[in-house]
């Protein structure tokens, strides 16, 4: 799931899911938007699918939220793999008839190769793999470099903290509905995405910890204007990543709705902002959406 450049990496936390010093910040206050009908209450929350450790990223709100609510919702209910994993990475995450040194320039390579040696990977490990499954781990590999771990992910420790408290859990997608998202994109789509990823690599690796920084004192600015511009500048890239699923998330919502009670919604920040995030389409629907 990840903006400006730095988006893509951000993107690929939505899907995915190394120790660095602490960040030293002030008193966390991540926002949390709020839609409420006769009978129901839902909070929503940015998550990122992995963290830094040492960071104080949780305000006193969400603790008393989590204190509240009668139901959780994340993107996934479980954070195990499938059982299907090498059979789904198999069939739609490598592509030997189409190696990746036959879609990149020379150039691109080179800089794949240091990125990847580094990391004391073999270049002949990556060169089979489609330009999506390229893409997460290197942003994977790019994330643990900042210092984020995917076991001090938010929204592993909201499922955690839901476990403790008897709270029920539940998923608005699967792990293959996800897989199918990125695996599904159009191949000049995802090899632009593996390009950027891998040229803007050094400068995305440190806009990271900015903007985890600006996040968790409510400063989303930043955020959204990286993000407007990846809608801008990758339609295609945006379209599949945001839009389609952030309708689906709408929609989930809308039936939680229906019901009654008190609800956490926590899903990838990057489907909070943007012209067609969340509350933005809630809004479109008619629904008024606080922030707070």
């Amino acid at each position: 799931m990840t903006f400006g450049r730095s988006t893509l990496t951000m993107v690929a936390t939505l899907l995915l899911g190394s120790a660095a010093a602490p960040i030293v910040a002030q008193a966390p206050e991540p926002p949390i938007w709020v839609i409420e009908d006769e009978d129901s209450t839902i909070y929503m929350v940015g998550t990122v699918h992995m963290m830094r450790e040492g960071v104080d990223w949780e305000g006193p709100e969400l603790t008393a939220i989590l204190e509240e609510v009668d139901e959780v919702w994340l993107e996934l209910d479980s954070f195990e793999p499938p059982a299907n994993l090498g059979a789904l990475i198999m069939q739609s995450g490598i592509s030997p008839e189409t190696p990746l040194s036959s879609l990149l320039s020379a150039d691109e390579m080179e800089e794949l190769e240091a990125i990847l040696a580094e990391h004391q990977v073999p270049v002949e490990s990556f060169d089979s793999l489609r330009p999506w499954f390229a893409y997460l781990q290197i942003s994977a590999l790019m994330l643990m470099d900042a210092g984020f771990d995917p076991a001090g992910g938010i929204d592993v420790h909201i499922k955690g903290r839901a476990d403790e408290l008897g709270i029920p859990v539940n998923g608005f997608e699967t792990f293959e509905e996800q897989f199918e998202v990125l695996a599904g994109m159009p191949e000049d789509v995802q090899l632009e995405v593996l390009r950027e990823t891998i040229v803007e690599y050094e400068e995305a690796r440190e806009d990271l910890v900015v903007q985890l920084e600006s996040w968790i004192g409510g400063d989303l600015t930043g955020l959204e204007a990286e993000t407007e511009e990846i809608a801008r500048e990758m339609e295609a890239f945006y379209e599949v990543l945001f839009v389609d699923r952030n309708h689906g998330f709408v929609d989930g919502i809308e039936d939680i709705l229906a019901g009654e009670g008190t609800a956490l919604v926590a899903v990838g920040l990057g489907h909070y902002v943007g012209p067609d995030s969340i509350p933005a389409l809630l809004e479109e629907r008619g629904y008024s959406v606080e922030r707070r």
